[in-house]
């Protein structure tokens, strides 16, 4: 099986001019339609959106979807359980479907414990009622996890930042097995590809891709496919050609490589939440 079937769309750009790499700008409708149609011709079946992503939700649910899994994430941060259930109701009410296949809180790193108790109850009725078969968090390091496993009387699944200068969440499988985990930022919001690093980690990468004789995208999705544990990578493709290199790439043939000396200790560089 082609390892395309691994990925799942992420539709930030569907909604917003969102990523610092990103010079195409908010996606149009025939190549949000061409790049469905071309999910399906490569067995992607999941899109990941969030009410956050202006109105990409809105987008979805003028599209046709059959077959698709849709995950959403909401926030929560000041909001009640209840304000919780009639912010997913208006996320599914934008979708135009009666349930989600999965739902995560964006903003998990940010609740105090009183938001954490609603979440865990929200959770929990979400789960009852079928209006999703997956619930869980989007988390920034691995202390989010273990404050779920704490907290979360429901939760199996965790989306993580990951890629070849960022390693803190390789053994999360182990510290947390029955999680199902999700990749994202797998080229660091794009700077991996960025054609003319300045960050000295960036750079190191850069120059590790060039001994090989390899490009840095087939570089950092080859760091991700040695993940085997990952249950799905999402990637955000910025143009239907982009979304044709990383296809290339992913399904690309290269032997296990070494990539410890790519390891960043820049807390600020691994953050997105830190740049200006």
């Amino acid at each position: 099986m082609d390892y395309s079937s691994k990925l799942a769309i992420g539709t930030a750009q569907w909604g917003s001019n969102y990523g610092v790499t990103n010079k195409s700008g908010r996606l149009g409708d025939a190549v949000i339609s061409t790049l469905l149609d071309s999910m399906r011709a490569n067995a992607i079946v999941h899109l990941d959106t969030a009410a956050s992503y202006g109105d990409a939700q809105s987008r979805i649910g003028n599209l046709d979807t059959t077959g698709i899994h849709i995950q959403t994430k909401l926030s929560a941060k000041n909001r009640t359980c209840e304000e919780l259930r009639a912010q997913l109701h208006d996320s599914l009410t934008e979708l135009k479907t009666e349930s989600v296949n999965s739902l995560l809180i964006h903003d998990w790193f940010a609740l105090d414990q009183n938001e954490i108790d609603s979440v865990s109850q929200f959770f929990e009725l979400s789960m009852n009622e079928g209006l999703t078969h997956h619930v869980g968090i989007s988390a920034y390091n691995l202390s989010d996890l273990d404050r779920a496993r704490d907290n979360l009387i429901v939760w199996d699944t965790a989306q993580i930042p990951i890629n070849a200068l960022d390693q803190r969440f390789v053994n999360a499988y182990e510290l947390f097995p029955g999680i199902a985990f999700q990749a994202r930022s797998i080229f660091l919001q794009g700077l991996l590809l960025a054609s003319n690093p300045d960050h000295v980690d960036v750079i190191r990468f850069h120059k590790f891709s060039h001994s090989l004789g390899v490009d840095p995208l087939t570089l950092s999705l080859q760091f991700i496919k040695e993940q085997s544990w990952l249950n799905s990578v999402i990637i955000a493709p910025t143009s239907l050609d982009e979304f044709d290199q990383i296809l290339n790439a992913a399904n690309s043939h290269l032997p296990d490589l070494d990539f410890y000396s790519c390891v960043s200790f820049d807390a600020e560089l691994l953050d997105p939440r830190a740049w200006n």
